[in-house]
C-alpha cells in the first residue's frame, strides 16, 4: 500500500509586490484627497464674493426682515429682482420683489465693496395670502450678472418642534 500525501503549496503574494500595491493605493488616495481640499477651498472663496444675509427684527414672529447684499468681488455686479421664498416643510411659496415704494430699482448696479440694504415688511405678503402666517422659514434668492444665482440661508419665522428660533 502506497499512501500518497497530497501536498498543496500555498503561494501568497510576494512581499515586494504587495508593498508596491499599497504604495500605489496610498498615492491615489492622497491625490484624490488633495483635489477635494483644493476644490473645497476654491468653492468657499467663490461663494464668499457675493454675500447675502437676511436678518429679522424680532426673534419670534417678525414683522419685517432686512435683506443685506454685499459685493466683495473685484468687479461691479447687476442684481436682478430678489425673490422671497416662504417654506413650510416641503411646501414653499415664492414672491418676486418688483418695486420698492412704487419705484423700480432692479436691476440694481452694485459696485465692488458696496452693500445693498433693503428692509422688507412681511405684512403685505400676509395680507395677500393669509396662509403664509403658518410658514416657518424664509430665505432670499436672486440672480446677478445674468447667469449666477445666490441664495441666503433659511431663517426661522417661528419656533418649531425640532428647531429653535435662536440663531
Amino acid at each position: 500500500m502506497c499512501i500518497k500525501l497530497l501536498q498543496i503549496e500555498i503561494i501568497g503574494p510576494q512581499g515586494d509586490k504587495l508593498i508596491w500595491v499599497f504604495i500605489i493605493i496610498a498615492l491615489i488616495a492622497v491625490v484624490v484627497y488633495l483635489r477635494m481640499i483644493k476644490q473645497k477651498f476654491s468653492l468657499q472663496n467663490f461663494r464668499k464674493k457675493v454675500i447675502v444675509k437676511v436678518e429679522k427684527n424680532k426673534v419670534y414672529h417678525p414683522d419685517a426682515v432686512h435683506i443685506i447684499i454685499e459685493n466683495k468681488t473685484a468687479k461691479a455686479i447687476d442684481i436682478e429682482n430678489p425673490v422671497i421664498r416662504f417654506k413650510l416643510r416641503s411646501k414653499s411659496k415664492a414672491f418676486k420683489i418688483k418695486a420698492v415704494n412704487t419705484r423700480n430699482i432692479y436691476p440694481l448696479y452694485l459696485e465692488n465693496g458696496k452693500t445693498h440694504h433693503l428692509p422688507v415688511s412681511l405684512e403685505p405678503f400676509y395680507n395677500f395670502d393669509n396662509s403664509l402666517k403658518k410658514f416657518t422659514q424664509l430665505r432670499i434668492e436672486f440672480n446677478y450678472n445674468k447667469s449666477q444665482s445666490k441664495k441666503s440661508r433659511y431663517i426661522l419665522l417661528k419656533p418649531t418642534l425640532f428647531k429653535s428660533a435662536h440663531q
